[in-house]
């Protein structure tokens, strides 16, 4: 791997990590249509940390408050943290051949792309009843939004925050609970894959590793910037557009 390939990855994490177009579903797209091999597992490893610490950097001031002032949101995060492992315990074993099945991704993408058309009418035209905490019913129901974002094809981010938006979260909540909610799921993931790492992977690549993990970083912390600025424009259809027709062309290619 060259200095350039890292970067490249670096910044297809970053963007698609956190903008809600479904990185595994791009991944499953540069795989099938441009040749792009899947990262080696320490190589991946080290972009989900660049990332992770993205979120950290962007919601530090939140984290600390989960400590302090803002306990029901800790508690709501916990709660939505149980549904997206048990899933996630559950399917992780059948979502893997999805990989290679570029046609489900496409159908996936466009159903992400509807999800997030539906959030942004919602956010236009419902004006009452909407929850600055998230309660129960939203947690459970975000969680489980998470846990099916194991497909390939659906956006983890465009899958919760626009389920949060749709069960009644205004924007920002939505927006700091799903990233927030992110952190023990991107922790979970990585751990696992830690455990499969030989220890010849990591010899003479580190400068590379290195590279990768922190342009993923920096990106991440634009993709989350730009994201929440677009969301609070009521733009989160730009999104879902990109969508509807990414996942119409995949259809397309290879049905």
């Amino acid at each position: 791997m060259t200095i350039l390939q890292a970067i490249l990855y670096g910044i297809i994490q970053g963007i698609t990590e956190f903008f809600p177009i479904s990185s595994s579903g791009h991944l499953v797209i540069f795989q099938n249509v441009f040749g792009l091999k899947e990262p080696q597992i320490a190589f991946d490893i080290c972009l989900h940390l660049g990332t992770l610490v993205s979120i950290l950097i962007f919601f530090s001031k939140d984290i600390i408050d989960l400590f302090g002032k803002d306990k029901k949101m800790l508690y709501a995060l916990i709660l939505a943290s149980i549904p997206t492992g048990i899933m996630g315990f559950l399917l992780s074993g059948q979502i893997e051949k999805l990989f290679g099945m570029p046609v489900i991704v496409g159908y996936m993408l466009i159903l992400t792309g509807v999800w997030l058309a539906l959030a942004t009418l919602y956010t236009m035209f419902k004006h009452t009843h909407i929850r600055s905490t998230p309660g129960v019913l939203n947690s459970i129901v975000v969680g489980i939004a998470q846990g099916a974002a194991i497909i390939p094809g659906i956006s983890r981010s465009g899958a919760t925050i626009a389920t949060g938006i749709l069960s009644g979260m205004d924007k920002e909540t939505a927006f700091r609970f799903s990233f927030l909610l992110a952190i023990p799921a991107t922790l979970g993931a990585t751990l696992l894959k830690a455990g499969k790492i030989e220890s010849q992977m990591m010899s003479g690549d580190a400068i590379n590793f290195i590279v990768g993990g922190l342009t993923a970083m920096v990106v991440g912390n634009f993709a989350v910037a730009s994201l929440l600025k677009l969301l609070k424009n009521n733009q989160l259809y730009v999104f879902g557009i990109y969508c509807i027709l990414a996942g119409s062309l995949i259809i397309a290619l290879f049905f």
